[in-house]
């Protein structure tokens, strides 16, 4: 039985429209956002010889196909976030083409269509579709192992002798007269899963979930030598494993020796967190989308209740998750593993979103059906509905809001060019840090990676620090992904210690750092004695009372308290044109940069707590008061201050200061 042409071509039209949408949503403002550091990786390996890929990958995290393929990519695309996020965007238009093909081989044409258009919208994929790095690849890849998997796992099995067969020879497994499966499709199923393993180390998660399922399915179709097609399906993981034994040294040593955080949740904490990242990504909190998550509920429950192969898709989706939730991997550094599980929810949810039945059980009396399909209609246009609410919010916070923003390399180097000076210096920690911002910073000041080695190394870190501020009078301090490359936080500490800090400022997930490379004082210059409530203000030293705008001001705190602190207190040092103004120049922060909290100090010993106050470059010349005080951290309640057993108020005036 043949199909008529007007479904065909409605299937055809709704699928290309799955597919322009796809790639819409794909390469809609793809180069808003800066690259970030992971991505600078990326960039930075297209410029090696594929000899230096296949080493620095060895040293990396993740192996080295995706670095290969995005090398060939850039050499006719170019390196702009344009063209290295297309080839992730266009490996997304790709699986939802992919995602259809399953629908039609676990369900039928209509769900492949759902499936496509909810992978489409579905945000997990529109943003790492943007992003270039190799997740958009791994999902992609998925897919099209299961779709090789499952069609050469049909193709072992000998044709039907079932009364259904004949009742509905269009939707019947079709006939092999190979017996033991087609050699093509395990040929190309043996290397497309082993692109997946040279992809990334998630894709292990597919082949479990693959190799439970083919097992489920040898013992279900048991016609025939089955044992035979069991140890075809063997031999399969065999030849997959051979072709990637080059590289698992280097996979067990990479897997072994990184340092990674793990997080485990209760089981219905960790359910809603999976689903929200499956169903809807990472750019909304799990508790926005609590009632969307049951729409997710309602549609796989109707997918079930449609029925099809619905077996398959339901351990490609369950396996997966359960294991990147069982090794601790779901937080939001590693939920990106979970990619691989997107697909069998979307064909789950687009089986759940057809309303009529599937053809094979269109033998029902009217009523039976005319009853089915309202209730379906009903519970699918609610899942919808709810669906479609948390979609529109994810993509909207995806395109629209900073707060889910990747960090923002560029928006640095803009900063940085507008207050640059000759002899600023620039440190970026972790080291790798240079490879996406090197991409907007080509020119300016210097740029010193660090630390050298992990674990670092005090003394030539000490050394490199002391040389850097020896010949740098500002250095601006690029904090990123420190509590691996320094845990301790030895830089920030020696910085603190030896330069005056001048404020802090987040791009993203990066802290921008800026600090005046002079001398602190060691020794108070002007006594005081005010009180701060249970703190002492013995004194301070000001480096300077005559500045320039685009200088920074630095002054040196000493305090003292007489008993052991309970609350933590931050400093303020403002300057005011007018009191009753809005101070037009300030820094606010932790004593010693943030890395010597009051609750950690000793009654009666002194602390000295160098700051330092950027001046803007457009400030105007003038007089300007410079006034202190301490407030409470989490209410922000400023300390009362008194003077010679006298109420000055909540902030202390030390001295005015001359901008010329």
């Amino acid at each position: 039985m043949r199909s008529s042409p007007a479904p065909r071509y409605l299937h055809q039209s709704a699928l290309l429209l799955a597919l322009l949408l796809a790639a819409w949503l794909r390469f809609y403002r793809i180069e808003y956002q800066s690259y970030w550091n992971d991505e600078g990786n990326s960039r930075a390996m297209t410029a090696k010889s594929a000899g230096d890929i296949l080493r620095a990958a060895a040293a990396d995290i993740h192996p080295p196909a995706y670095y290969l393929m995005l090398k060939a990519w850039a050499a006719f695309a170019g390196e702009s976030e344009l063209a290295l996020r297309g080839f992730s965007a266009l490996t997304g238009v790709l699986l939802v083409a992919l995602l259809y093909r399953l629908g039609r081989e676990y369900f039928d044409a209509p769900a492949g269509i759902a499936a496509a258009l909810l992978s489409a919208f579905n945000p997990f994929l529109v943003y790492y579709g943007q992003e270039a790095r190799m997740y958009s690849l791994l999902a992609a890849l998925s897919a099209a192992s299961f779709l090789l998997f499952s069609v050469w796992l049909r193709s072992t099995r000998p044709p039907p002798s079932t009364s259904y067969g004949t009742r509905n020879p269009q939707y019947a497994p079709r006939p092999t007269s190979l017996g033991f499966g087609r050699l093509d499709l395990g040929f190309a199923y043996c290397l497309l899963s082993a692109l997946g393993l040279y992809t990334h180390y998630a894709f292990p998660f597919v082949l479990a979930a693959q190799n439970l399922a083919a097992l489920g399915g040898l013992l279900a179709h048991r016609r025939g030598d089955w044992r035979k097609r069991l140890g075809r399906w063997i031999g399969l993981q065999l030849v997959t494993f051979l072709l990637f034994i080059p590289w698992l040294p280097a996979a067990y040593r990479q897997l072994t020796t990184w340092p990674s955080a793990r997080e485990f949740h209760p089981f219905f904490s960790a359910l809603a967190e999976a689903a929200r990242f499956l169903a809807f990504g990472r750019t909304i909190k799990t508790d926005e989308v609590r009632l969307a998550l049951a729409g997710v509920g309602v549609l796989l429950l109707l997918g079930l209740w449609r029925g099809g192969q619905t077996i398959t898709p339901l351990i490609w989706l369950v396996v997966p998750t359960g294991l990147t939730v069982g090794f601790g991997l779901l937080g939001e550094a590693f939920s990106k593993f979970l990619l691989v599980a997107v697909p069998p929810l979307c064909l789950m949810m687009g089986n759940g979103l057809v309303i009529m039945p599937r053809p094979r059980y269109a033998i029902r009396s009217a009523q039976y059906a005319r009853l089915t399909q309202a209730i379906r209609l009903v519970l699918s246009t609610v899942g919808i509905w709810l669906l479609g609410f948390g979609t529109f919010q994810s993509l909207t916070n995806l395109y629209f809001n900073p707060a889910y923003f990747r960090d923002n390399y560029r928006g640095i180097e803009q900063y940085l060019r507008r207050v640059e000076r000759p002899g600023d210096a620039i440190i970026t920690i972790s080291p790798n840090q240079i490879e996406a911002f090197g991409y907007y910073h080509r020119s300016g000041a210097e740029v010193f990676p660090l630390p050298h080695a992990r674990p670092l190394d005090q003394t030539a870190t000490t050394a490199a620090l002391a040389d850097i501020a020896a010949k740098h009078a500002r250095i601006f301090v690029l904090y990123w992904g420190d509590e691996q490359a320094d845990p301790d936080h030895f830089v920030e500490t020696w910085l603190n210690a030896n330069t005056f800090k001048a404020g802090d400022e987040w791009y993203g997930s990066v802290r921008l750092a800026t600090y005046a490379a002079t001398t602190p004082a060691r020794e108070i210059a002007v006594p005081v004695g005010a009180r701060f409530g249970g703190i002492t203000l013995d004194g301070y030293t000001l480096k300077s009372s005559a500045l320039s705008p685009g200088d920074f001001l630095q002054i040196t705190l000493f305090w003292r308290t007489d008993s052991a602190l309970k609350e933590r207190y931050k400093v303020f040092v403002h300057l005011y044109a007018a009191l009753d103004a809005p101070p037009a120049a300030q820094q606010d922060g932790e004593p010693g940069g943030g890395r010597n909290i009051t609750t950690s100090w000793e009654p009666s010993k002194q602390y000295a707590d160098n700051h330092g106050v950027f001046l803007p470059a457009d400030l105007a010349p003038g007089d300007y008061t410079l006034m202190i005080g301490l407030y409470n951290l989490i209410d922000e309640k400023r300390l009362p201050i008194t003077l010679g057993g006298e109420s000055v108020g909540d902030r202390l005036k030390l001295e005015t200061i001359t901008v010329k």
